[in-house]
């Protein structure tokens, strides 16, 4: 484990209140085997709220009142069928003031799906560039808002389930290494997947 998994493992720690011996840190491979770990050692206070039930709707309504879809909005409805592409960025900037919460930042093949999926030095693909935010659908997208907002969405004394502790992870690794929220996934491993040594 290296000096940015340990430091990664400490603000988990800090913002839960837990301390994960070092034996079963170095068992943590994925972002999923993290908040395993972490869901395991806090208490949870069960309730009949629904967090992306809640989210969902506070997308949706935004939508509406912005006449921003013309078609009905479901959680599988791709984000790239909802908005015009050429008034993306204003569009996006208006939803996110409007739903009162940061969104995923739009990326290169948000507004030119035409570009190669890799940047290419002398003819060398290298560097892989981040996929488009808007290929997304509105579950991921109600989860992205969860996980940059976790702060403001989640009551980290009241945690009611083991998505919270996900999103809050997810959060804490995007904010800590810089890796755009919707390039994690709980399956992703920490070192492999998001370059964590």
């Amino acid at each position: 484990m290296g000096l940015d998994s340990v430091e990664l493992v400490m603000s988990i720690e800090d913002k839960f209140g837990i301390r994960i011996p070092d034996a079963e840190c170095e068992q943590i491979c994925t972002v999923q085997d993290f908040a395993d770990k972490v869901f395991d050692m806090i208490s949870v206070t069960p309730t009949d709220k629904c967090l992306t039930q809640i989210i969902f709707y506070r997308v949706r309504q935004v939508f509406q009142n912005l006449d921003l879809a013309h078609v009905e909005i479901k959680p599988n409805s791709k984000i790239s069928n909802l908005l015009n592409q050429s008034k993306l960025k204003t569009n996006w900037n208006k939803l996110e003031a409007e739903i009162g919460l940061k969104l995923p930042k739009l990326v290169a093949l948000d507004f030119n799906p035409n570009l190669d999926s890799h940047v290419k030095i002398f003819g060398i693909k290298t560097i892989k560039r981040n996929t488009p935010v808007t290929k997304g659908t509105i579950r991921q997208l109600i989860d992205w808002i969860i996980s940059l907002n976790f702060e403001n969405t989640i009551d980290i004394h009241k945690i009611t389930n083991k998505y919270e502790v996900e999103r809050i992870i997810s959060g804490i690794i995007s904010a800590n290494i810089g890796i755009p929220i919707s390039e994690i996934q709980l399956k992703h491993s920490i070192t492999n997947d998001l370059g964590v040594d």
